[in-house]
C-alpha cells in the first residue's frame, strides 16, 4: 500500500490542522443533541442503571502493589495486575460516563480522585510489557485520559487538569520522541502498531491545540500505521484472526475517524480499496451468532457497533450490523460512550449471510451447506506458519452444523510469560496436535514462512459439491512426506462433508495419525471405524472410508491453558495399512 501521507508534508498537514483548529475530533461527544441521544440510549439499554448500581464514590479507588506487578516476572501469571487495572478502569469509565450524561449520581471528586491516581501510578505500562516506554496498556490509557479532559475539562479543577496533561506529556510524548526509545511497534505489521500509534495520534489531537507542534507529533505516526495496513494481505485477510482485526484495525478505525472530523474531512485515511477489503474482513470469518474463525489466537464474539457505524460512514457495508450482538429486539447492543452518542435505533435484519467466502492471500475459505436446520459451514486454512500469534495448522478446519461447533480450531490459549516465549509451542493450543492436521512419523508442523500450504477451491457460491483442496506438502520438516493434498468437499444439498489426503513418501511412513479436534463428548461406534460426536438428536459422525481404527483422547491436563475451559479432546485415526502411496478419506455428516 502507498504510504499515508506520502504526498503530505509536514508543514500541509499543520495547514490542513490549521484550517480545522475549531474542530473536535470526537464532535458528538460534545455535541447537545448527541448527548440527549446518548441519556435515552443509556436508559434504554439499562447503562443508566448500571451506574445507579455501580458508582459508589465513597468506595477506595482500586491500587496497584508493587507485588501485583512482579507477579509476571516471577510466576508468568499476567492476570493478577491487569485485573487491578481493568476494575479501575471499570470505575474510571462510570465516573466519567456519569458526568458526561449528568448522572444523578455523578460525583466530580471521585472522578478527580480516579485521574489523580494514574497520574501517581510508577509506571503506565502493563506487566507483561515491562521495559518498554509505550505499550499497548498506555498508549489506550493516555487516550482515554485525554477523551476525559476534553470533554470534560471545563468541569475538572485547574489542578487536576493541568497533572493529567503533564503525565501524558511526559508518559507518552516525550517517550514517543526519545531516540533512544527502541520501540518495535512503530513499524511493525501487526496490531501493536494500530493500537499504539493511533492512541498517541488520537491523544495528541485531544492534547495539542498548535497546529504546526500537532503536525510534528502525528505525521510520522500517522504514516507508521501503513505497515500494518502492509501486515493484511492483499485480499483484506487477518493473519491473527477476527478478535485482532477487531482491536488492532479496530484502533485504526478510531483514528480515522478522529483525524476525518478534527480536520473537515480533508484528511481521510479510509480510502483505498485495500482497506475497503480488510473492512469486509469479519464477513469471511463470520460462522453464525457470536461464532467465528478462530485460527491463530482468536476467539470468538461479535463486532463491536462503533465498528460497524465507523466503516459505514465510509463505505456502504450494512453487513457488518448483522454481526454485532444484538438484543432481544433485534436492536444493536451498544457499551460505552462513542456508541452511546452515535447510535440512532438500527436493528440487524436477523437474515443470514449464506454466502461463501474466498481469501486467497489468506489461504483461508468458508463454505455454506444448504441453508436450513442442518446447515453445515465448513472453515479451512491454508496459508503459512510464520504470521503473528501463529498456530502450526496448516490445513486446519472447523465444522458447524446444528448450531454446534463440532469439529474446532481451539483458538488462543490464556497469555502467561510462556505464551510469547521460546516454549509457545509447548502450548496445545498453538502446536499440531492441539489441531485437525496429521502427525506424520511423530513429526508435528513447524513454526515459520517456510513452512506453508496453497489452496485451490471450485464451485463457490454454485450448487452441488464445493471442493477447497490444501496441499500441505511443505508444512512439515524436510524428509517428512514427500507431497500431501488435503481435499474437503462439501455437498451442499445433503450437507455432508467428505476429507481426503493424498500421501506420497520417498519411503514407507513409519506411523500416521489423523486427527479431529473437538470440545465436545466422542464415542466410538461400528467397532472403531466410526466416532459419535455430541448428542444423538443434535451431534455429527465421523466414519473412515480406509481400514484402521479411531481412539479417543481427551487432554485435559493441556487443555487447562486454554481460555474458556473446554476440554480439546483429539480423536485420532490410525490407518492398518501404510505404504509409498495412500489416500486416507472420511465422512463427517
Amino acid at each position: 500500500m502507498k504510504t499515508l501521507l506520502r504526498t503530505i508534508t509536514m508543514n500541509d498537514l499543520a495547514a490542513i490542522y490549521q484550517r480545522g483548529q475549531e474542530l473536535s475530533p470526537a464532535s458528538y461527544l460534545n455535541d447537545r443533541k448527541c448527548i440527549q441521544r446518548a441519556r435515552r440510549n443509556a436508559k434504554k439499554t439499562g447503562i443508566w442503571d448500571d451506574i445507579t448500581a455501580g458508582l459508589d464514590p465513597t468506595k477506595d479507588i482500586p491500587g496497584f502493589r508493587r507485588s501485583d506487578f512482579r507477579n509476571y516476572q516471577r510466576n508468568g501469571n499476567r492476570t493478577i495486575h491487569q485485573n487491578k487495572e481493568g476494575e479501575r478502569r471499570r470505575e474510571l469509565s462510570l465516573a466519567f460516563t456519569a458526568l458526561w450524561l449528568n448522572h444523578p449520581s455523578a460525583h466530580l471528586d471521585y472522578l478527580q480522585d480516579l485521574l489523580w491516581a494514574y497520574c501517581d501510578d510508577f509506571t503506565w505500562v502493563m506487566a507483561a510489557h515491562e521495559g518498554r516506554s509505550i505499550d499497548l496498556g498506555s498508549s489506550m490509557l493516555a487516550a482515554s485520559l485525554s477523551e476525559i479532559l476534553h470533554v470534560l475539562g471545563d468541569k475538572l479543577e485547574d489542578e487536576v487538569r493541568e497533572r493529567v496533561s503533564s503525565e501524558i506529556e511526559k508518559r507518552i510524548f516525550q517517550n514517543f520522541w526519545n531516540y533512544r526509545n527502541v520501540d518495535f511497534w512503530k513499524t511493525i505489521r501487526m496490531n501493536w502498531n494500530h493500537v499504539c500509534n493511533g492512541e498517541i495520534i488520537r491523544t495528541a489531537l485531544y492534547e495539542i491545540e498548535e497546529p504546526s507542534i500537532l503536525a510534528q507529533m502525528t505525521h510520522g505516526a500517522i504514516q507508521n500505521m501503513t505497515y500494518a495496513i502492509d501486515g493484511f494481505t492483499d485480499d483484506g485477510g487477518c493473519e491473527e484472526g477476527p478478535a485482532y482485526w477487531a482491536y488492532g484495525f479496530g484502533h485504526y478505525l478510531f483514528t480515522a475517524h478522529a483525524l476525518y472530523l478534527k480536520t473537515g474531512g480533508e484528511l481521510n485515511i479510509m480510502q483505498g480499496e485495500k482497506i475497503e477489503r480488510i473492512c469486509r474482513y469479519p464477513l469471511a470469518a463470520h460462522i453464525e451468532g457470536s461464532f467465528r474463525s478462530t485460527f491463530a489466537d482468536s476467539s470468538h464474539g461479535y463486532i463491536p457497533y462503533r465498528h460497524a457505524r465507523i466503516i459505514n460512514e465510509f463505505y456502504d457495508i450494512p453487513e457488518l450490523y448483522e454481526l454485532c450482538s444484538t438484543r432481544p429486539d433485534r436492536s444493536l447492543k451498544i457499551v460505552e460512550n462513542h456508541e452511546l452518542a452515535l447510535y440512532d435505533g438500527r436493528k440487524a435484519s436477523g437474515k443470514p449471510d449464506n454466502r461463501d467466502y474466498l481469501l486467497p492471500d489468506l489461504g483461508q475459505v468458508k463454505l455454506r451447506g444448504e441453508p436450513g436446520p442442518k446447515q453445515m459451514t465448513v472453515l479451512a486454512l491454508a496459508g503459512n506458519n510464520g504470521v503473528p500469534h501463529n498456530h502450526n495448522d496448516i490445513g486446519s478446519f472447523i465444522v458447524y452444523r446444528h448450531g454446534k461447533l463440532h469439529l474446532v480450531d481451539p483458538g488462543g490459549p490464556v497469555y502467561t510469560k510462556k505464551t510469547f516465549s521460546s516454549r509457545r509451542y509447548e502450548i496445545l493450543h498453538c502446536n499440531s496436535l492441539g489441531h485437525s492436521v496429521p502427525i506424520i512419523n511423530g513429526r508435528q508442523q513447524k513454526a515459520g514462512a517456510e513452512f506453508f500450504g496453497t489452496l485451490k477451491v471450485e464451485n463457490l457460491n454454485g450448487e452441488g459439491t464445493k471442493t477447497a483442496a490444501i496441499d500441505m506438502s511443505h508444512a512439515y520438516p524436510k524428509g517428512t512426506v514427500k507431497s500431501l493434498l488435503r481435499t474437503v468437499e462439501l455437498d451442499s444439498s445433503s450437507n455432508r462433508l467428505t476429507l481426503e489426503d493424498a500421501y506420497a513418501f520417498s519411503r514407507k511412513p513409519r506411523s500416521i495419525e489423523e486427527a479431529f479436534i473437538t470440545f465436545e463428548n466422542a464415542r466410538i461406534i461400528a467397532k472403531g471405524r466410526e466416532v459419535r460426536l455430541g448428542t444423538k438428536a443434535n451431534g455429527l459422525t465421523v466414519r473412515a472410508k480406509a481400514e484402521g481404527t479411531f481412539s479417543v483422547h481427551r487432554m485435559e491436563e493441556e487443555s487447562k491453558e486454554g481460555r474458556g475451559g473446554e476440554v480439546v479432546t483429539r480423536i485420532v485415526f490410525t490407518p492398518s495399512k501404510l505404504d509409498k502411496e495412500m489416500v486416507l478419506a472420511f465422512e463427517v455428516g
